[in-house]
C-alpha cells in the first residue's frame, strides 16, 4: 500500500494509490535527508522545538531541490491542534494566509505544495482525481475529537462539489495504539469508544488509543469508500529510527514534513 522511495539522501514514503496519478506529486518524508543535529537529526522542519533557523532553512532547500519545487511554492500553516481548514483557490493571496492558524489545507491550485508537519499526529492526504483538488490534514487527538478529517471531506463536497465516493485518501505514519496511552480527558473528548479505538492500559484510569483508526473510521463515515482509503500502518514511536516521535522521544524531537501538490 505504501513504498519507501529515495532522492539522494532524502528518504520518504509514497502511497501507491496516489502514486498512480501523474497529475500530483506527494511525499510522507522521514526524519532522514537533512542537516539538523542531535535530537533533531536530521531532516527537521520546525524551529519551535529548539532547532536553529539555519538548519531548517537548509532542510527546506534540500527538499526543494530534491523534488524540483521552488521553496516559495511550499505552503504550510501554524498547526494549532484544532479543526480550522484553510481553502486556497485562484483568488487567494497565499502569502497572506501562509502560517495562519489552521490544521488542514484544501486547494485546487496547481504548483502549490501544501504541507503539514508531524511527530506522532496523523497526516492525511485527500485527492479528488475527477476535479483535481487536493487536501492535507494534521490530526492530533484534539483535531480528531473535532473530526477534522471528516470535516475536510465535507469541505471538498461543499466548496468544490466533490463526490465523497470519488476521494482518494492516504493516512500516513502516526503513533499507533501500541504506544499511545491516554487519560480520561482524551477518551471523553473523542467519544468513539463504541468503535473499539480504546483498549484498557495496564495503568489504572488510562487507555491505549488507536488514533489512525479513529481518523479512518471518521473518513469512511463521511462517505469515502474503503477501497479508496489506504493506511501506512507504521507507528512513529516504534520506528524512531525513521520518524520523529514526540511521545517516544519525551517531547524533545523534530517534525517531519509531508506534502501534496497538483503538478
Amino acid at each position: 500500500m505504501f513504498i519507501y522511495s529515495q532522492r539522494g539522501n532524502l528518504k520518504y514514503l509514497e502511497a501507491v494509490l496516489l502514486k498512480r496519478y501523474n497529475s500530483i506529486v506527494h511525499a510522507f518524508c522521514s526524519r532522514w535527508g537533512g542537516v539538523s543535529q542531535g535530537r533533531f537529526s536530521n531532516f527537521n522542519f520546525s524551529v519551535s522545538e529548539g532547532d536553529g533557523d539555519e538548519q531548517v532553512v537548509k532542510n527546506w532547500a534540500i527538499l526543494s531541490d530534491a523534488f524540483k519545487i521552488p521553496r516559495e511554492s511550499f505552503c504550510t500553516v501554524n498547526q494549532v491542534h484544532d479543526d480550522g481548514i484553510l481553502i486556497i483557490d485562484e483568488s487567494t493571496d497565499v502569502n497572506a494566509v501562509r502560517n495562519g492558524d489552521y490544521d488542514a489545507i484544501i486547494t485546487n491550485r496547481s504548483g502549490l505544495a501544501v504541507g503539514i508537519k508531524t511527530a506522532d499526529c496523523v497526516p492525511v492526504f485527500l485527492f479528488d482525481p475527477i476535479r483535481n483538488i487536493i487536501g492535507v490534514v494534521h490530526a492530533g487527538w484534539r483535531g480528531t475529537a473535532k473530526r477534522i478529517a471528516a470535516k475536510a471531506v465535507c469541505r471538498f463536497v461543499e466548496r468544490f462539489s466533490t463526490k465523497a465516493e470519488d476521494l482518494i485518501v492516504a493516512v500516513g505514519p502516526a503513533i499507533g495504539p501500541c504506544c499511545y496511552e491516554v487519560d480520561r480527558v482524551v477518551r471523553d473528548a473523542v467519544k468513539d469508544d463504541a468503535a473499539g479505538v480504546f483498549t484498557p492500559s495496564a495503568n489504572h484510569g488510562r487507555w491505549m488509543f488507536d488514533l489512525p483508526r479513529t481518523n479512518r473510521l471518521q473518513i469512511l463515515n463521511a462517505g469515502v469508500p474503503p477501497i479508496n482509503l489506504v493506511e501506512a500502518g507504521i507507528c512513529t514511536s516504534c520506528h524512531r529510527d525513521t520518524f520523529f516521535s514526540h511521545r517516544g522521544e519525551g517531547g524533545h524531537t523534530g517534525r517531519q514534513i509531508s506534502f501534496l501538490m497538483i503538478r
